[in-house]
């Protein structure tokens, strides 16, 4: 063969195609997770109102956006195993369906029971798009691109953030929050057969990485990973950055910028811009480092954690009320940082074997969307009980933060005594598990 003939025949238009597929399946996937971004988010904008029609206490409000976080953890053990055994395709396109009626249900909902049912059946729609992506996006790309395209998608993802910002809130001022979920729960229901239509589990002719479809092997992987230090370090670590974000992202910020700095919900919905922007911006810079530059995921996640706990701090000493900039710029360096969290999830999966990638990612995602849960909750009844604002009638907007920021520094802490994945000690442990 000539040397001008090499890549022109059959074998270079199957790399074509595969490539083409593969990134095809990485932007399906990631369209389902901008949804479960959206949805994770979405009462923060609305939240005055939903107080209004539901006649909700700051409580009632902090428990009807857990609801979601609260069901989305409790199906992540299960999730996990069905991901390993059935795979992220068949498994995200039936839980974004169910998801889809959960947004309607929500919709529809007359009473603070049937609300929190809505957003629940949300919660169990969306728990799969990530893990479910993540485990996608390993059959399809190369294991040294992992971290950085893990990242990249959870960028792509805070689009949903956004979406929920002030496009959410105008369109609950011109149409309202049901007519919008309505309108949302149909589109959610036709982008999960469009994604199960057009999306494969693997690229053609690989070999799927051999899974035990013994309920013992399921549990045998459970066993191995409750087992691992690491794993509990990496799980409160998630638990308490993760919890922090969805606390003052996808809730409380809202309130705090309308109630207690004066903005107009459009306005705070373009502050909220900020930190979303840097979440896009975070996100796959945090796994292009860990992957290319720092080669470390402990050094970064470290780096994250601890400018999150400094900028709740500020929050908590009110420097954000004093001027605006600094509010834009806490908000900004939160987003940013806090998003170097994605890298975790490359770190847990390093450390363990591959047959247990579903297990280990949803495991972290446990405790994830629990912390997702308890601080959205524990903010809610300190803004109506703790502290000297609340007893005066006030939300105690400043207890809340300084809550998150205790949290976000004792996971800090507690990081410093993990396993760094990207060395050959690690790996080689990973291997000997198998």
């Amino acid at each position: 063969m000539r040397s001008g003939d090499v890549g022109t025949g059959p074998k270079r238009r199957s790399l074509d195609n595969g490539h083409a597929r593969s990134w095809l399946v990485f932007c399906l996937s990631s369209l389902l997770f901008v949804l479960s971004q959206f949805y994770r988010v979405s009462n923060a904008v609305i939240a005055p109102r939903l107080q209004e029609d539901l006649a909700l206490t700051a409580e009632q409000l902090g428990f009807l956006s857990a609801a979601f976080f609260y069901a989305f953890a409790g199906v992540q053990i299960p999730l996990g195993m069905a991901i390993d055994r059935f795979g992220g395709r068949w498994t995200m396109a039936v839980l974004t369906a169910l998801g889809g009626g959960g947004a309607l249900l929500f919709a529809h909902a007359q009473s603070f029971s049937w609300a929190v049912a809505g957003r629940s059946l949300l919660g169990v729609g969306m728990a799969g798009n990530l893990m479910g992506t993540m485990k996608l996006l390993g059959n399809w790309f190369p294991p040294g691109r992992f971290a950085t395209l893990s990242g990249l998608t959870l960028s792509l993802g805070t689009l949903g953030n956004m979406l929920a910002a002030t496009p959410l809130a105008a369109a609950d001022e011109h149409m309202g929050w049901r007519a919008s979920f309505v309108a949302l729960g149909w589109v959610t229901m036709a982008l999960a057969l469009l994604f199960f239509l057009c999306v494969q589990e693997r690229p053609q002719g690989a070999t799927p990485v051999p899974i035990s479809l013994s309920r013992p092997g399921s549990l045998r992987s459970l066993g191995i990973l409750c087992r691992d230090r690491n794993y509990w370090i990496i799980s409160m670590a998630t638990f308490f950055r993760y919890g922090s974000l969805v606390a003052v992202q996808g809730l409380w910020i809202g309130p705090y910028m309308i109630q207690q700095l004066g903005f107009s919900p459009v306005r705070a919905g373009n502050f909220l811009l900020a930190l979303n922007v840097g979440l896009i911006v975070g996100s796959p810079l945090g796994g292009w480092l860990s992957d290319r530059v720092v080669r470390s995921r402990k050094k970064i996640i470290l780096l994250g954690l601890a400018v999150m706990a400094l900028d709740l701090f500020g929050l908590s000493l009110g420097w954000g009320e004093k001027n605006i900039w600094f509010l834009s710029g806490f908000l900004f360096t939160f987003g940013l940082f806090g998003s170097f969290g994605i890298v975790m999830y490359a770190h847990i999966k390093e450390l363990l074997p591959p047959r247990m990638t579903g297990t280990a990612l949803s495991g972290i995602n446990l405790f994830t969307m629990l912390g997702g849960a308890a601080l959205l909750q524990s903010v809610g009844w300190i803004l109506d009980h703790g502290g000297t604002a609340a007893a005066a009638g006030q939300p105690d907007y400043r207890t809340a933060f300084f809550l998150c920021a205790v949290g976000v520094s004792g996971a800090l802490a507690a990081y410093a005594f993990s396993q760094d994945s990207r060395n050959e000690k690690a790996h080689a442990n990973a291997k000997e598990r198998v």
